[in-house]
């Protein structure tokens, strides 16, 4: 059933708990189920290197940081992207750095010339569907493993994980994501085949929900001005207990740990996007592409905190003007028109505040 995006119609209850229900099992569904689905056969195109087949216990563990991070050394802020099932591996394959999985070649150092090195991590899947090999198998113990193995080499300032919905053309904004009990996970590919209790999601309390800080309706303006063929909209949470939902609740849980601008890891955006597999692989190619400007800008804002004169860089002349917007903040928006007052924001509650001057000193100090 076709989705609807938010506002497009008015429904009951009912409706609404139908909705609700249908968005679930599209996200839940194993990807080998559907004889019609274009993604099912193996692509002949993509070389699988020896290891995966050999060794198909993550072969990022093999590489080693060397070669993952393998580009210019320009100091530039690394943002990390990821992908499980078709089409969601294919589009993001060209900010790989494996040679073996991208041999055209990677396209993330300082992409676009915006000032971000991209990096992706997804699985293979030469066998068709299933689990597949590789980096974020679909696989709850190997992803949680390649999780915090890559984010500590990576170290991203900004992170967007991909998912594949249904049999629709939806580009779905996950407002949040949560954990669930170990036996309430949808079973994956081997056993044992959910969660178990020495993962590190096993600590977090059931049922809790962490957010996306994503621009989400930038995002989905964006995406249904350039690439209108698709269906671009909000969903609140994501009902799904699958591998989706996983390593989405992954990237919200990371940025959460190190959303303090004072943090030597600070992360300041995370958020998960489930992509339906009707489209063809240019769309979610250029949806994709769209999607990473937009958060690439908001990085931008989020990374100038404190920067109230808006010349570039965090100095002692920021001090006048970070007061200002304590005391006076109409006289701050006439002397600096072209700034964005919520640079003052410094601990991200939303609010400018006597609560923002403890972190807009330590920006000072670390300067």
């Amino acid at each position: 059933m076709k989705r609807m995006r938010p506002g497009r119609m008015v429904a009951s209850a009912g409706v609404l708990f139908a909705l609700l229900t249908s968005n679930a099992l599209a996200q839940d569904r194993r990807a080998n189920d559907d004889p019609n689905d274009p993604w099912f056969q193996p692509n002949p195109f993509v070389p699988i290197d020896e290891r995966y087949l050999v060794d198909p216990d993550k072969p990022s563990h093999v590489r080693g940081a060397a070669e993952i991070l393998a580009g210019p050394g320009n100091g530039l802020p690394n943002v990390m992207i990821t992908g499980y099932w078709p089409p969601t591996n294919e589009m993001v394959r060209r900010f790989s750095t494996s040679a073996t999985q991208n041999p055209l070649g990677w396209i993330g150092a300082n992409w676009e010339g915006r000032g971000y090195n991209v990096y992706s991590f997804f699985p293979e899947f030469p066998q068709g569907f299933g689990r597949g090999v590789g980096d974020f198998e679909v696989d709850y113990q190997d992803s949680s493993a390649d999780w915090w193995l890559l984010v500590d080499v990576v170290k991203p300032v900004g992170i967007v994980t991909f998912s594949r919905a249904g049999n629709d053309r939806d580009w779905e904004m996950e407002g949040g994501n949560r954990v669930y009990p170990l036996n309430q996970w949808t079973p994956d590919y081997l056993n044992p085949t959910r969660p178990t209790p020495e993962l590190p999601s096993s600590s977090e309390p059931f049922f809790n929900e962490r957010f996306s800080s994503q621009p989400m309706q930038a995002i989905v303006d964006a995406v249904e001005a350039q690439v209108p063929t698709l269906n671009a909209f909000i969903e609140p949470i994501d009902p799904s207990a699958f591998l989706s939902n996983y390593i989405g609740y992954h990237g919200n849980w990371y940025q959460d740990l190190h959303n303090d601008p004072l943090d030597p890891l600070w992360c300041a955006t995370g958020g998960h996007i489930h992509v339906g597999y009707a489209m063809t692989l240019p769309e979610a190619v250029a949806a994709t592409e769209v999607t990473l400007r937009v958060v690439l800008a908001a990085l931008d804002e989020r990374r100038s905190v404190g920067d109230l004169n808006c010349d570039g860089v965090l100095s002692v002349g920021d001090i006048s003007p970070f007061v200002l917007t304590l005391t006076d903040p109409p006289a701050y928006l006439a002397q600096y028109p072209a700034c964005n007052i919520n640079r003052a924001d410094t601990n991200f509650d939303n609010a400018i505040s006597v609560g923002d001057i403890a972190n807009f000193v330590g920006l000072l100090v670390q300067q």
